[in-house]
């Protein structure tokens, strides 16, 4: 298996696990403040695998040398990936608040296709059919997983909606404006840190990581200020919960090192494609620790998922 998707496979598994620890803070946090936890509780730990990186890299001098003196576009790319990852955040932690929170998130998972277009239009990214292919099929996956909790519900009246309806609800829910929203900052933020990694001309994964501390750095501050600003109420609330915030910190890291350094490898829409198998894994700890019973056009959906990952890495 290669690296990038070892990695992948990390980062995906990670981000169900902190998206379930993070839907837990939304009890005496605003969405902000919930946002600002991973990056907060997660910069130690960023900066303690930095400086093991550096450690073991046995070039310590020339790492450190290389480190202060990026070029401007780094910080340019830094700073708007980690503006864009700060609301999208708060945007998806702000869905939990929507009734329908599963519509909003099958429209946070355009994120794949969004990096594919904007990769190839912004960045002159090429992209196999292949890979066209395999995230289509990802995305049609993550429709009909949808489909077995947003819109298999019943009316008011408790009849069953036609597909009128939830075609009407899967285009004007309020869920799906702020999802798409959120799924289009999480697209630039993959393509802007990878900018950012590669114009250190660094190894990958020194890059990979000093793009990591930097972004979360900055995060932290801009955050920091603006819950001084606006909400200093939840500085209590994160004093309250700091066990569960450490929680979601460690994993927002230990996901974010696979995600950048997958990232500096490879393209963003094939480590995206790859990366959809996170709602697999969501639906399988649903089943394994929740006890919920799949529907049969989850288990379809699932299957379309995990079709389209085995497309890119066996034929492609």
């Amino acid at each position: 298996m290669s690296i990038w998707v070892a990695l992948t496979l990390m980062a995906a598994l990670m981000q169900s696990v902190r998206t379930a620890g993070q839907k837990s803070l939304g009890h005496g946090l605003t969405a902000s403040g919930a946002a600002v936890v991973r990056y907060l509780y997660g910069l130690p730990f960023a900066l303690i695998y930095l400086v093991v990186l550096i450690y073991w890299s046995g070039s310590d001098e020339a790492s450190l040398a290389v480190i202060p003196n990026p070029e401007l576009r780094f910080w340019g790319y830094a700073l708007f990936a980690a503006i864009c990852q700060l609301i999208a955040t708060a945007l998806m932690v702000w869905l939990f608040r929507f009734r329908n929170f599963a519509l909003g998130s099958f429209y946070v998972k355009t994120e794949a296709m969004l990096a594919a277009v904007l990769g190839v239009l912004i960045w002159s990214e090429t992209l196999s059919l292949l890979a066209w292919l395999s995230i289509g099929l990802g995305a049609v996956g993550i429709f009909l997983m949808g489909q077995g909790k947003a819109y298999l519900v019943k009316s008011d009246r408790g009849k069953a909606l036609s597909w009128g309806q939830r075609i009407k609800h899967f285009l004007l829910d309020p869920a799906a404006g702020v999802g798409l929203l959120a799924g289009l900052l999480f697209a630039l933020t993959s393509l802007s840190l990878r900018q950012a990694s590669l114009s250190l001309n660094l190894d990958f994964q020194l890059g990979a990581a000093v793009t990591l501390v930097v972004m979360v750095i900055l995060q932290t501050l801009i955050g920091a200020l603006y819950l001084g600003w606006r909400s200093p109420a939840d500085w209590k609330a994160m004093k309250l919960q700091t066990g569960v915030c450490a929680f979601v910190g460690l994993t927002s890291v230990v996901g974010s090192v696979g995600w950048f350094t997958a990232m500096t490898l490879q393209p963003v829409a094939y480590v995206k494609a790859v990366g959809q198998i996170e709602f697999v894994f969501t639906l399988l700890v649903a089943v394994l620790f929740f006890k919920e019973r799949p529907s049969p056009i989850e288990l379809i959906g699932m299957g379309a998922i995990l079709s389209g990952v085995l497309l890119l890495l066996v034929v492609g």
